[in-house]
């Protein structure tokens, strides 16, 4: 798929960084913060919502955001909650567009994972999964449900944060400590702005002060 919603070169670096500056992304980046290479999203109410007769469609923005974060080389898959013993057959029969699962590498059915969202078994599972070894700490997941992002503020026991993923939570409940970030429910394309602003800070070198890396 073609990237729709994101301007080029340095204009669109420079808007991303403006709105980190300004906070327009609710949440902050910590000190030394890790670049994030993967990101998981939740399925239902995140990616595809109900259109009726049991079926469900893509929400708004949710292929433009696709397409913006493999454009920068984000690693992309899906963690979901379905019934017992369904398999991806099962859950492309309810998608209007089912071929919109191929732009995933990696696609979780709690069916058939060792456990269901919120367990942290879900998660270190779909960590494993990905074709690249990339270090937890520098995985994000989206999802509009916070308890599957973190039970509690300082040392999580569930949710994706309990094994060290960045949690993005889609609300338009004011922000929460259970989660790093919070966007809203109309603008998922806001992920990207966090991932990418995050990743070009890093690379940059402004969280150390070393400025070797500027160009």
């Amino acid at each position: 798929m073609s990237v729709t919603n994101l301007a080029a070169g340095s204009t669109r670096r420079g808007m991303i960084l403006s709105l980190l500056i300004v906070g327009a992304v609710a949440g902050s980046l910590p000190a030394q913060a890790q670049p994030i290479q993967a990101v998981f999203f939740d399925l239902g109410d995140t990616l595809v919502e109900d259109a009726g007769g049991g079926m469900f469609g893509l929400r708004a923005g949710a292929a433009e955001t696709v397409d913006a974060f493999q454009a920068l080389g984000i690693e992309l898959g899906i963690i979901t909650n379905v019934p017992a013993g369904w398999t991806r057959d099962d859950l492309e029969a309810v998608l209007l567009q089912p071929e919109f699962l191929d732009e995933f590498s990696v696609l979780v059915l709690s069916s058939q994972a060792p456990a269901s969202k919120p367990d942290p078994a879900i998660y270190t599972f779909a960590h494993d999964q990905l074709a690249i070894a990339i270090p937890i700490t520098e995985v994000a997941f989206v999802g509009e449900t916070l308890g599957e992002i973190a039970n509690a503020e300082i040392n999580p026991t569930e949710g994706c944060r309990a094994v060290g993923m960045v949690g993005i939570h889609l609300s338009d409940a004011a922000p929460s400590p259970l989660t790093d970030f919070t966007i809203p429910t109309d603008d998922l394309m806001q992920a990207v702005v966090i991932v990418d602003g995050r990743n070009t800070i890093f690379v940059d070198g402004f969280e150390s002060g070393d400025t070797t890396g500027w160009d």
